[in-house]
C-alpha cells in the first residue's frame, strides 16, 4: 500500500542550524520533551490505563457471577437473553391472534390459535416467511398459502379474508399502498432569518420492506438547484448515539449547509426513534436493520424520485459503518454461492435475509462513492476508559430494566443544575490524562458552546439492541458481527466489497474510538488503487491528487484529530471540510442523465436486434 507523508519542518530546520547550537538546542529540547512525556504518560497511567483496567477486571468478575450469557460471554439485559425460538415464538403468537379473529369473523368458524401458530412457526423455519425484528409481516402471496394451502380454508373465504387482513394492516402491500404522503412538509430558512442563505428543508416519509415508518430531510439552497439537474445528491449518516443535527448543528456549524451551498443535493438520514423519527423507538433495533431495512428504503425512494440519480454516502462513526456494511451485504448476495469461508448454515440463513440477486445489484448502482469519518472496525477495550464504562451500561440496563442507554437523558440530568453543569462541561471541554474521548479542546474556540448544544441538539439515548451490537464488538475485539443467526463478521470480510465503489476513510491521531490502527484493515480491500495520506496542515491538501477511479480506497490521517475534530472544529474547517469537497467534484465527475438515456437506448437496441 502506498504512503504518502508531508514533510517533516522539523528536521528541515535542524539541518540548517551548526553543528554545535544544534546539538545543545537538540539535547536541550530532548530532555523538555522527555519530561513533557513522563509527565504526559503518569497522568495517564493514573486516570484512564488504571480505571480502564479496574474497570474491565470488575466488569469480568461480576459477569461470571450472572447467568444467561450469550455466546462469548456477554452479560445482556432480559430484553435480549430471547433466543430466536422465543422470538419467533412470540411474533407467530400475535399474528395467530389475529388471523384468528379474521378467520372467525368471515368464516364463522373457530380455528384454534394454537394451531395457526404452529403452522406460522414452521413456516418460519422453513424460510416461506421471514421474522423481522419481533414481528411478522406477510405478503398477499404467502396469507394466500397460509389460508388455502396450510389451513384448508375454502378459497371462495379468500377475498374476504384478504380485505379483512387489508383493514387490520397485515399485509406489506397494504402498508405500501395505503402509505401517507411522500412529502408531507417543507420550510424555508431566508438570509434575513440566518443570515447565510436561503434553503429549502422537506420532509419526506416512507416505509421499510417491513411496514416501518421512516421520514429523511432533504436540505438545498433554493437558488442553487433545479429539478433533475446533474449536481451530486449526498446522503448523510450520524454516528452513534447521534441524530442527523450532527450536520447542522447550527447555521454557522453545518456540514449540511456547506454543501448545499455548492450546489448538491443534501439528504439528511436519522435511525429510526432518533431525530425526526422520534416517537418510533423501537428498542430491539440493531446496527442490522440501519443496514438491511431503514438506510436502503431512504436511498431507494431517493433514487426513484430522482429517477436513477445515484448518491454519495458520508458517514460520521456509526453512520460509515452501516453505509459500507449496507453495500458489503448487497455484494454478499452476488457472490453468496461462491463464498468459501461461510458455513452452509450461514448461508442459507442470509439467503433468507439478504434481498433478492437482481434487487441488490439494481441497489449498488445508487452508490457513486462512500466518505466515512471515524467509522472503526474493531475496538480495543483496554486502550480507553470509554469502553469498559459502556460495558457497564449493560448491567446497569439490565439492574433498571431499561429499554435503552440513558445516554441523553443522564447528560442533561447533569447540565440541568448550575455547578452539576459546569463540572460536566469541564470534563467534556478538557483533555486530562487523555480521557477526552470526543474532542480535543485546542480545536474549538468556543468549547463550552459547543459541547452544550451537541448534547442538546444531537444527541439521543441508544436502544438497547443498537447499543449491545456495539458492547458485543467490544467485549470480543473481532470486530462487528450480525446480532442474527448467522453471525456474519462484516469486518472479516471486508475482500467482497465492490471494488467499483470508490471508498474514502478519515482517521483521527487523537481518536480513542477509531484509531489509526484501523488502517490494517484496508489492505483487505479489494480495490486496486490505495492509499494513505497524513496530514498535519491545510497546505497539505494541496500534494493530495484524488484519482477519478472508481476502483479505490483512499485513507486520511488527520494529525491532532479526535472523534467529534472530524465533523467541527478547526481541522474539520481547514483540512476535512475542503478536502471531502475535493472527493465529492472528483468522484462524482461527470455524472449525467444523458449518460443514463444513452445506455438505457444502447441496452433496448441491443435486445431488439435480431441475433445472427
Amino acid at each position: 500500500m502506498e504512503e504518502v507523508k508531508t514533510i517533516d519542518t522539523q528536521k528541515h530546520m535542524f539541518g540548517q542550524l551548526p553543528f554545535m547550537p544544534r546539538f545543545r538546542w537538540q539535547f536541550a529540547s530532548n530532555t523538555v520533551n522527555r519530561v513533557k512525556t513522563f509527565s504526559k504518560n503518569s497522568i495517564r497511567l493514573l486516570t484512564n490505563d488504571l480505571v480502564t483496567k479496574w474497570f474491565n477486571t470488575t466488569y469480568n468478575s461480576y459477569s461470571k457471577f450472572y447467568e444467561g450469557q450469550l455466546r462469548l460471554g456477554l452479560p445482556v439485559s432480559k430484553e435480549l437473553i430471547k433466543t430466536q425460538e422465543e422470538m419467533r415464538s412470540i411474533a407467530a403468537g400475535k399474528l395467530a391472534l389475529t388471523l384468528y379473529h379474521i378467520f372467525l369473523r368471515v368464516t364463522g368458524t373457530r380455528v384454534p390459535r394454537n394451531k395457526i401458530k404452529y403452522i406460522l412457526i414452521g413456516d418460519l423455519e422453513a424460510g416461506n416467511i421471514k421474522l423481522t425484528e419481533n414481528v411478522i409481516i406477510l405478503k398477499k402471496n404467502q396469507l394466500k398459502y397460509l389460508v388455502i394451502t396450510r389451513l384448508k380454508i375454502p378459497a371462495y373465504f379468500f377475498p374476504d379474508i384478504y380485505e379483512e387482513a387489508t383493514r387490520r394492516r397485515i399485509l406489506l402491500e397494504t402498508l405500501k399502498k395505503n402509505r401517507l404522503p411522500s412529502y408531507f412538509d417543507s420550510e424555508i430558512e431566508e438570509n434575513s432569518q440566518n443570515g447565510r442563505g436561503d434553503y429549502e428543508t422537506v420532509y419526506y416519509r416512507d416505509y421499510t420492506d417491513e411496514g416501518k415508518e421512516i421520514k429523511f430531510r432533504r436540505l438545498v439552497s433554493i437558488e442553487e438547484v433545479t429539478s433533475n439537474d446533474n449536481r451530486p445528491s449526498l446522503v448523510l449518516i450520524p454516528g452513534f448515539c447521534n441524530n442527523s443535527n450532527c450536520y447542522d448543528l447550527s447555521n454557522q456549524q453545518s456540514m449540511a449547509k456547506d454543501f448545499a451551498d455548492k450546489g448538491h443535493w443534501v439528504y439528511l438520514f436519522d435511525p429510526r426513534g432518533m431525530g425526526i423519527n422520534e416517537g418510533k423507538f423501537d428498542p430491539l433495533y440493531t446496527v442490522d436493520t440501519l443496514i438491511d431495512y431503514d438506510l436502503p428504503s431512504v436511498l431507494q425512494f431517493i433514487s426513484a424520485r430522482s429517477k436513477n440519480k445515484p448518491s454519495i454516502l458520508i458517514g460520521h462513526s456509526m453512520g460509515g459503518i452501516v453505509s459500507e456494511n449496507m453495500v458489503l451485504s448487497w455484494n454478499i448476495r452476488l457472490l453468496l454461492n461462491s463464498i468459501k469461508n461461510l458455513t452452509s448454515d450461514q448461508k442459507g440463513y442470509l439467503n433468507q435475509i439478504l434481498p433478492p440477486v437482481d434487487e441488490a445489484a439494481r441497489n449498488l448502482k445508487q452508490v457513486r462513492a462512500i466518505i466515512s469519518m471515524g467509522s472503526p472496525k474493531f475496538f480495543n477495550k483496554n486502550s480507553h476508559a470509554v469502553f469498559p464504562a459502556m460495558l457497564w451500561l449493560n448491567h446497569l440496563a439490565r439492574v433498571f430494566h431499561l429499554q435503552h442507554l440513558p445516554v441523553k437523558d443522564v447528560l442533561m440530568f447533569m447540565m440541568q443544575f448550575p455547578v452539576l453543569s459546569d463540572i460536566t462541561q469541564l470534563v467534556l471541554n478538557s483533555n486530562i490524562g487523555e480521557l477526552n474521548f470526543i474532542m480535543c479542546p485546542e480545536n474549538h474556540c468556543s468549547k463550552k458552546v459547543f459541547t452544550k448544544r451537541y448534547v442538546q441538539k444531537v444527541v439521543e439515548s441508544v436502544p438497547l439492541g443498537l447499543g449491545f451490537q456495539f458492547l458485543k464488538a467490544i467485549y470480543n475485539g473481532e470486530g462487528f458481527k450480525r446480532m442474527d443467526q448467522s453471525r456474519f463478521n462484516y469486518s472479516a470480510n471486508l475482500n467482497y466489497l465492490p471494488k467499483n465503489i470508490p471508498i474514502f476513510h478519515f482517521w483521527g491521531t487523537k481518536d480513542p474510538l477509531a484509531p489509526p490502527e484501523n488502517l490494517q484493515y484496508s489492505k483487505n480491500y479489494p480495490h486496486r488503487l490505495k492509499k494513505i495520506y497524513y496530514l498535519e496542515k491545510p497546505e497539505d491538501i494541496e500534494k493530495i491528487e484524488i484519482s477519478s477511479r472508481r476502483s479505490q480506497v483512499i485513507d486520511f490521517v488527520v494529525e491532532g484529530a479526535n472523534h467529534l475534530d472530524l465533523l467541527y472544529g478547526k481541522l474539520a474547517e481547514e483540512i476535512v471540510n475542503p478536502l471531502i469537497m475535493k472527493i465529492i467534484d472528483k468522484t462524482w465527475g461527470d455524472w449525467s442523465y444523458e449518460d443514463i438515456q444513452e445506455k438505457e437506448s444502447s441496452k433496448v437496441k441491443g435486445q431488439s436486434e435480431p441475433r445472427p
